[in-house]
């Protein structure tokens, strides 16, 4: 599973992509921020898993489906429209992509939920996987940042980077694209 750095990054850019098709897009900072924030909120799980005193349970189950990024993309359209929804849509589908690209095998994905309980299995192995141990949030915490752990978090986090620059010339050239296809014919 890719830690946030690695999902906001590739959520970010696919924020890029969404606007880049958009007439009216909005504005950039605004699309990356949102992108990036939704990228990283279906792992609210594991907090919500916390606070009620069941650890990660709750991880994977019904913030990683596709009922969620609909949820999401409706939220999306209700607080500003077409513009909203695809970037709240494309940011928090990001994180279910990404979660499908680790090496973990069995993933932690429920993409049917609540129709279905299965978990699919990765569909490439980019992202390595970070070994996440520990009795609670701080030793955990503590056992990331240990070397061998942080070396994993930092190919992530360069994997992720590669990806957002790709998406970054992928939006590019669909708006040159664009330009090139609404630009009145001369004769």
């Amino acid at each position: 599973m890719p830690f946030p750095p690695a999902h906001m990054l590739i959520g970010a850019g696919l924020a890029e992509v969404a606007r880049s098709g958009m007439r009216d897009p909005l504005p950039r900072w605004q699309a990356w921020a949102v992108g990036a924030g939704m990228a990283a909120l279906p792992d609210v799980d594991i907090v919500l898993g916390i606070a009620l005193g069941k650890g990660g349970s709750y991880h994977g189950t019904f913030t990683h489906s596709l009922s969620a990024v609909v949820v999401w993309a409706l939220i999306g359209y209700a607080v500003g429209g077409e513009r909203w929804a695809a970037v709240f849509g494309v940011g928090y589908a990001s994180h279910l992509a990404a979660d499908l690209l680790d090496e973990s095998g069995p993933t932690n994905l429920m993409l049917g939920w609540p129709f279905s309980g299965q978990r699919p299995y990765s569909i490439g192995k980019l992202f390595p996987k970070v070994p996440v141990e520990g009795d609670g949030m701080a030793d955990t915490a503590m056992n990331v940042l240990q070397p061998e752990p942080l070396m994993l978090l930092a190919a992530q986090t360069a994997m992720a980077a590669g990806f957002f620059a790709v998406f970054l010339l992928l939006a590019r050239l669909i708006r040159g694209w664009r330009q090139r296809v609404s630009a009145p014919v001369s004769g």
